[in-house]
Parts: C-alpha cells; structure tokens; sequence
C-alpha cells in the first residue's frame, strides 16, 4: 500500500467516524487550507501564469462550496439567530471569497480568514466540551463497571467459599 493510498484511506476513516461536530471543524480546516492556497498564490503580486490563476479559481471555488454546504445544513427553525447570523456570516465571507476571485485581492481573503478562524475557534471549543462530557461519561461508566466487578468478584469468591465448606464437610 503506498503513502497516498494509506493516507486517503486514514481521511476517509476519519470522515467516517466522526461525530458532526468533528465533521464541521473537519469543513473549516478544509475551508481555511483552501483559502491560505489562494492566499500563497496571489501573495505573488500580478505576475500570475495562468495555471496559478486556474488554481487559485479552484481552491477558491472549493472554499466558496464548502462554505455554502455550511450554510445549507443550517437549521433555521431549530437555530433561531443562531442560524440567522450565521447565515449572515457565511454570506459575507461567500462574498470576500468572490470578489478576492474576481478581482485578485488578498486583502479580501484575509477578511474571510478572520471570520472564518473565529467560528472554528467556537466550534473547536463545542468539541473540547463534548470530549470532556464524554470522558465524564466514560469516567461514571468506568466506575460503575468497576463496582459491578467488585460485586460479582465478591460474590464469586462468597460462592466459592460456600462451595469449598461444602466440599470439606463431605
């Protein structure tokens, strides 16, 4: 099996068992790599080839999908202003990430960038506390297991004893 395979197989695993936040920071750190690409690409001035243009649409369109599957997912019932305002957000950066594409301005990717690393900031910060809730859990769950053991194990050894009384006596 060669690196790349192993690699793309260990991304989609990753995909595949995480849970929808690590999902949604999962998105960001794409979105945000796309957008740094670009970044790299313009930051070399108007001397671009046209592969460089070529790709610096790519990883922007990528970007520009990524954050519009954000703004789709969103569940405006359920979110309340929440929602709204993320929404709002995604729009903005869709915007910076448009006019950075048409118009060759890195200044407008850097906007996007802030937004963009503020929400995976909160995001990153919803997952440390599922993690830590988690762990809690695991932690109780542990400890009851551990007490379950203890019961039996005395039970076992109560049992046990029984049964060797009884074996003497015989």
């Amino acid at each position: 099996m060669t690196t790349k395979v192993a690699y793309d197989e260990y991304k989609k695993n990753k995909v595949v068992t995480a849970s929808g936040v690590e999902l949604i920071v999962q998105l960001y750190d794409e979105l945000i790599k796309n957008i740094h690409l670009a970044r790299s690409i313009l930051s070399k001035g108007d001397t671009l080839t046209f592969d460089e243009i070529k790709e610096k649409g790519k990883v922007i369109s990528k970007a520009m999908n990524i954050v519009t599957g954000l703004a789709e997912a969103l569940d405006m019932e359920k979110g309340g202003d929440v929602s709204i305002n993320l929404a709002k957000l995604y729009e903005f950066v869709n915007m910076r990430l448009w006019n950075a594409n048409l118009n060759n301005d890195p200044v407008m990717l850097d906007e996007a960038l802030r937004v963009l690393n503020e929400l995976r900031e909160a995001w990153v910060g919803i997952l440390n506390q599922e993690n830590k809730d988690k762990r809690k859990e695991t932690g109780k769950s542990r400890e009851k297991l551990g007490e379950q053991f203890q019961t039996r194990a005395e039970g076992g050894v109560k049992e046990a004893a029984v049964y060797n009384r009884l074996a003497i006596k015989t």
